[in-house]
């Protein structure tokens, strides 16, 4: 394979086909409890409303329309994942043949990203409204450099429509767009294109775009914001200086997480000519430098006008994943050879391929070998049917205070309304009769006598002050795959009318 790929670049587009296949097709090997963005998924997909929650809706909205026509299942939620993720890496790959004349030195970038664990590992297994925002940076830059390059009226179009797309991804996305806005300007024909008229029909194709989902977020905007800005203030130092130095310091910690890996195996691979060739040496490369410089400036303005002191991986990851591209631009400008390199380089990749649905396989099927169960192996499918066949009934409702055991709830009931006192702002009908009794069903610690405060208050609120005391079981099963006491409780309650 090594030795294909040298020869015709192109071929990684059917290698990452392959890869992509087997992932989806592990997926299905493995128990099937589903992950926390898995669980939001198919809770979410109940609906298709112009917004949920402290996301943008796009991912939702590709998830409920395959679970429209397909039905709920592992299959459709472990297929739009893998979709996704494909068209991810395709359109990375036709970006960097776009600035890269050499399609080894694309490809070579291209297989880079498996070089990042956050996308090698935690994007395949958990993360969404992230890939689909780098889908969309990519589309995006796509159409942008098309555009300097040989503009059309479709270019432009393109534009537009990747704009409105991308705000739909994550709020973030703004950084991003305000970047390539500075590299644009920056180019030598960048002004040129701003002000072709053309430009204002991006303008307003993006605006038509996000325009539903604008509406509702000027509605919701302290749901939207307020828990996210909450998360990205947690462990917050109390005094104003160390805020300032924990903001930035968690930042540069985060670039170093996700990009350090990715060094050390370009210093290997490459060694000290990779080195050399940091500094930017063409226009593309500063285009790209461009881009990284201003996201950064606008992320610590951010730190410093809101407080932010906490950030995730999976929020800066799509600020850094295109780093690859401007290390090759680098690095074929400085006159290096891709083809020296390339079988070298391309047994990282290559590995990583093997080694990741492995991992995956082996810790779902053998998670004492890790020391702990893995979500794949909560046992959900055995609570419910063990429920279910004990009360001689399934539920009109399926009702419960977070989303983890919504989603998996509602992938072992398809056909039963499910809600989330989570999501207060998201609403279903629902029948509620003796034959179709509620179920209340939380994730206790311990043995518990009366539901989590959400719930209850959500019992007495939605159904009546006469139902505040409701009879409450817990049962403990064990783990699919886990020792004797690897064991999950689960409380819940079946409420009758009266």
């Amino acid at each position: 394979m090594r030795n294909l790929l040298a020869r015709k670049p192109d071929t990684v587009v059917l290698l990452l086909a392959a890869y992509f296949v087997i992932s989806f097709i592990v997926r299905l090997l493995v128990p099937n409890g589903l992950r926390v963005d898995e669980s939001q998924q198919a809770f979410f997909s109940q609906w298709l409303v112009a917004g949920y929650d402290t996301q943008p809706p796009l991912y939702n909205w590709f998830q409920a329309i395959v679970v429209s026509a397909f039905g709920l299942s592992v299959v459709t939620i472990a297929a739009a994942k893998n979709l996704i993720l494909f068209f991810l890496f395709l359109s990375y790959y036709k970006l960097a043949k776009l600035v890269l004349d050499d399609r080894l030195f694309a490809a070579i970038a291209t297989l880079s990203l498996l070089a990042i664990p956050q996308v090698f590992w935690q994007a395949q297994r958990d993360l969404t409204h992230t890939v689909a925002q780098m889908l969309m940076i990519n589309l995006l830059l796509y159409s942008i450099i098309k555009t300097l390059k040989a503009p059309s009226l479709l270019s432009y179009v393109m534009i537009g429509v990747t704009l409105g797309l991308g705000m739909l991804t994550k709020y973030n996305f703004t950084l991003v767009v305000l970047a390539a806005l500075v590299a644009v300007f920056l180019h030598p024909v960048g002004l040129k294109r701003l002000l072709d008229w053309r430009f204002l029909l991006s303008l307003a194709i993006a605006v038509l775009i996000f325009l539903p989902h604008g509406l509702w977020l000027i509605d919701n905007l302290s749901l939207a914001a307020t828990r996210t800005l909450h998360t990205m203030a947690q462990e917050a130092p109390t005094g104003a200086f160390a805020k300032l130095i924990k903001g930035p310091t968690e930042f540069f910690g985060q670039v170093l997480v996700i990009l350090a890996p990715l060094v050390a195996v370009y210093a290997i691979i490459f060694g000290k000519k990779f080195l050399r060739s940091l500094r930017p040496t063409t226009v593309w490369a500063h285009f790209f430098d461009t881009i990284f410089l201003v996201i950064g400036l606008q992320v610590l303005l951010l730190v410093f006008a809101i407080g932010i002191t906490s950030m995730r991986d999976r929020w800066v990851l799509p600020l850094l994943f295109l780093m690859p591209i401007a290390f090759c631009l680098k690095m074929q400008a400085r006159g290096i050879r891709a083809e020296d390199f390339a079988k070298r380089f391309f047994i990282v990749p290559l590995a990583v391929m093997i080694v990741v649905p492995s991992l995956v396989l082996v810790r779902a099927h053998a998670p004492t070998l890790f020391g702990r169960p893995e979500a794949y192996n909560a046992p959900y499918e055995e609570f419910i049917s063990k429920i279910v066949a004990e009360e001689g009934k399934r539920p009109g409702l399926v009702v419960t205070d977070g989303w983890l055991a919504s989603g998996n709830l509602r992938l072992q009931l398809p056909d039963v309304p499910t809600l989330c006192t989570f999501f207060g702002n998201l609403l279903v009908d629902y029948e509620w009769t003796a034959e179709k009794p509620i179920l209340a069903v939380w994730l206790p610690s311990r043995e518990t006598t009366t539901p989590p405060p959400e719930l209850a208050e959500w019992i007495q609120q939605n159904l009546g002050p006469q139902y505040g005391t409701v009879t409450v079981k817990n049962t403990s099963i064990g783990y699919i795959g886990g020792r004797p006491q690897d064991q999950r409780l689960f409380g819940y309650a079946w409420i009758y009318p009266r």
